[in-house]
């Protein structure tokens, strides 16, 4: 079933705009599952000398540059934030509205509004698996990053809740028709490390001038019920905006959830991508 690829981005904008923005801060959402991944990669990232100017695409809330803030502040960075959902650009506004190095802009990986060549290094987290079509997103990428520069990106794998889906694709059986579900399981980009090599050789020459390093971490994640919720509805939402009622289908989703239990909570099968692209020595 082919799907509007602007018809895809817009649901997935939306919903971020209107119901996660507020929750996407949430300390409890920050320091569970993808909250903790996030800490655990911007913090693993590896800044050169000659970085002047790092670009945050797909920024939400600017969550990275709160990581990453007091490198940020002792060598007088410039971060650009690119996100195209107004509730989240709005809140990193806000958060920095009062702080020269940082600005930000609606855009997105397909559209990023910067020059040729002026970023030093790229970041994104999260991000990359909303888009529409990679091969346009790298293409931007390529665009905007100067001849040194380089790429650190997290985004969930493939195999990403392999399990946890399970229990979740029963409870919307329960709320959506067939295609429905299919529009929703078309809304995320899951690829695996070998598809990502594919994607990135296509634009940047990995035999002569790069080097590509993709890490696949795996890891099981237990916890209540509202805590798995905190993280999932702030970044699954527009996964399930087309069911109507979702106080019941919260209901339904709880006793499949529930059937998965074991004695440590609910597991979450986690699998992400470490994507890590810079030029050769």
């Amino acid at each position: 079933m082919k799907l509007n690829k602007k018809l895809l981005k817009k649901t997935i904008v939306v919903n971020y705009s209107s119901r996660n923005s507020s929750v996407y801060d949430d300390p409890i959402n920050k320091n569970f599952v993808y909250g903790e991944l996030t800490i655990d990669f911007v913090n693993k990232i590896k800044l050169k000398k000659t970085d002047k100017i790092i670009a945050d695409i797909g920024c939400g809330t600017g969550f990275a540059f709160d990581i990453m803030y007091n490198t940020i502040k002792k060598r007088n960075l410039k971060c650009i934030g690119i996100e195209p959902a107004k509730g989240m650009l709005k809140l990193a506004k806000k958060k920095f509205k009062s702080e020269s190095n940082f600005s930000f802009f609606e855009g997105a990986f397909g559209e990023i509004p910067l020059k040729d060549k002026s970023v030093d290094k790229i970041i994104s987290t999260l991000a990359l698996h909303w888009v529409p079509s990679l091969e346009d997103a790298i293409k931007e990428l390529k665009r905007v990053l100067k001849t040194n520069g380089s790429i650190n990106i997290l985004m969930i794998a493939e195999d990403d809740g392999e399990v946890f889906k399970q229990p979740v694709l029963k409870a919307m059986k329960k709320h959506l028709s067939f295609k429905q579900i299919m529009k929703a399981a078309k809304l995320a980009q899951r690829v695996s490390a070998k598809q990502i090599y594919k994607y990135l050789n296509q634009n940047f020459n990995l035999k002569n001038k790069y080097t590509l390093s993709v890490q696949n971490i795996k890891k099981v994640i237990y916890g209540t019920f509202d805590q798995h919720m905190k993280w999932w509805k702030a970044r699954s939402e527009q996964i399930i905006a087309e069911i109507k009622n979702k106080h019941i289908f919260m209901d339904d989703l709880k006793k499949e959830l529930e059937n998965i239990k074991v004695e440590n909570g609910i597991p979450f099968d986690l699998s992400v991508l470490y994507i890590n692209l810079k030029t050769k020595k």
